[in-house]
């Protein structure tokens, strides 16, 4: 039997803390795509749509593709652009039916102006179309996940590494799944459990093996109890002020085999040894202890790599935090580069200024002075303009096509400042090269990035230093007011478990 299979992204991390909010231009411009686009744009990539195409061709299935919708990480979903997506989505499901089953590639931590969970609200619309077909999803491994979603999805699949290198996996493993449910080999449910946490799992760390290791290797132990079929770890996403915040487990189990009751045995069993390492999180260093870890660094040919962390574009930061740019200029160090910085105002007007020509502007600091430093007025070069189109190199969505909108390099005291109008987190060596910076050839980079930079740039690097320069997405929780969130949680109250 050939079976019939929609493929749908709906993606968006959303940052509750930020003053903006996520309108569909976003969405425009990172990817929302209809039919047959989302094939020719996403085939052969490293994605979750790629892994499931690919996926749909191995299986012999009937591909349907229906949307792709990506944003990067923002304020919450306005609800003008939720119904226009969501609308594209169901008229397209309703026009192509019926469906044997679908596979929606989520990130679990969207808030939209009218639902703390997004994703839940999403799967419920299709739900009221499509009626009760199996349904996989894959999810970043920073999802907030709600107990609504146990009863909306039947396969649910989280990223295992962070930088998350495995979406393609991640979805081939969704969807071969998916076709034994469509076969009626297995009768897959999810089940969710949650420790008292909003801070845990080394917020999902995999490159030093750290808790979040530990965890996964009791996940893989567990998902060889017969009935098990994955068990999906979630770091959660701490920007966010919502009720279900923080760490989760969800286990899809084949209730041809086994109860719930014993599959939740299975995710509380993993959620007690989140608990039991929830005090190890490796944090970023001051940027003073920064600067002078740069300074003392004897060069060696190779780049020391700094992650400016709290102004992660990755997780919902402004990307314009000046910081760490004006501490690297008052020490005198040279030879060195920074991105990616999103201020389309200073990008309209270097763009528009003569190649090799001298400006001086204010750059920076300007969507919210209270946070990682007000706007820095430089003098500098117009070294390098471009339209900011790319393809990410990897290990990271190698493949896919990415838009940074005009940009420039920006020649500043010895710094190159990539500055662009749409923000993006740096964990592709390819978003540089768009205005000719080549990252191995500088001394100091300076990435505006967590963790997904680790991918690309630590293989070039002689050191890595990670810093909290006191941006909107600083790792200190306790500096920000949670009114939905649950509680008594840990860090915020003292628990007696």
């Amino acid at each position: 039997m050939v079976f019939r299979v929609g493929i749908i992204e709906f993606a968006h991390e959303s940052n509750t803390f930020t003053v903006r909010q996520t309108e569909l231009n976003s969405f425009c411009s990172s990817r929302y795509l209809s039919g047959a686009e989302v094939v020719h744009a996403l085939k052969g990539t490293s994605s979750e749509i790629g892994g499931a195409i690919d996926a749909a061709a191995s299986h012999g299935w009937e591909l349907i593709p229906v949307v792709a919708a990506h944003a990067q990480p923002g304020g919450p979903v306005t609800e003008k652009t939720r119904l226009e997506i969501t609308g594209n989505i169901l008229k397209r499901l309703r026009n192509e039916g019926p469906f044997d089953g679908l596979f929606i590639a989520l990130h679990g931590a969207m808030v939209t102006q009218s639902s703390q969970d997004g994703e839940s609200q999403f799967l419920t619309a299709v739900r009221e179309v499509v009626g009760n077909i199996p349904i996989a999803i894959t999810l970043d491994l920073h999802a907030n996940i709600f107990d609504e979603m146990a009863g909306l999805v039947d396969i649910a699949i989280s990223y295992r590494t962070y930088p998350h290198v495995d979406m393609y996996e991640s979805a081939t493993e969704a969807c071969d799944l998916l076709h034994r449910a469509m076969a009626g080999e297995i009768n897959p449910y999810v089940c969710i459990s949650r420790p008292p946490m909003l801070v845990g799992c080394d917020d999902g760390r995999t490159t030093n093996d750290g808790p979040m290791c530990r965890i996964l290797e009791l996940a893989a132990q567990e998902m060889q109890t017969q009935g098990i079929l994955n068990v999906a770890v979630n770091a959660g996403f701490t920007d966010a002020d919502v009720a279900a915040a923080g760490p989760s487990v969800l286990t899809t189990f084949n209730a041809q085999v086994i109860s719930g009751t014993q599959a939740k045995t299975v995710t509380n069993r993993v959620c007690d040894i989140m608990w039991d390492l929830r005090d190890i999180f490796e944090r970023p260093i001051e940027l003073a202890d920064c600067v002078a870890e740069l300074c003392s660094h004897k060069p060696d040919g190779r780049p020391v790599i700094v992650a400016d962390y709290s102004d992660n574009t990755g997780a919902g930061a402004y990307g314009d935090c000046t910081a760490v740019l004006a501490s690297l200029i008052e020490a005198g160090l040279t030879n060195a580069a920074l991105g990616a910085f999103c201020d389309p105002d200073a990008a309209r007007e270097l763009t528009a200024a003569e190649f090799g020509s001298e400006v001086t502007l204010k750059i920076g600091g300007k969507t919210d002075m209270s946070v990682g430093g007000g706007p820095l007025e430089l003098t500098g070069i117009v070294s390098a303009k471009s339209d900011g189109n790319f393809t990410y190199e990897g290990p990271m969505l190698a493949g896919v096509h990415g838009a940074l909108g005009p940009s420039v390099c920006f020649r500043t005291h010895g710094i190159d400042v990539m500055i662009t109008t749409e923000p993006f987190q740096m964990h592709d060596q390819n978003l540089f090269r768009t205005v000719g910076i080549e990252p191995a050839e500088k001394a100091i980079v300076v990435v505006k990035s967590m963790q997904h930079f680790r991918g690309a740039f630590e293989p070039i690097a002689s050191h890595v230093l990670v810093t909290d320069a006191g941006g909107l997405c600083t790792p200190d929780v306790t500096l920000r007011a949670y009114d939905k969130l649950r509680r008594p949680v840990f860090p915020l109250d003292d628990i007696d478990v």
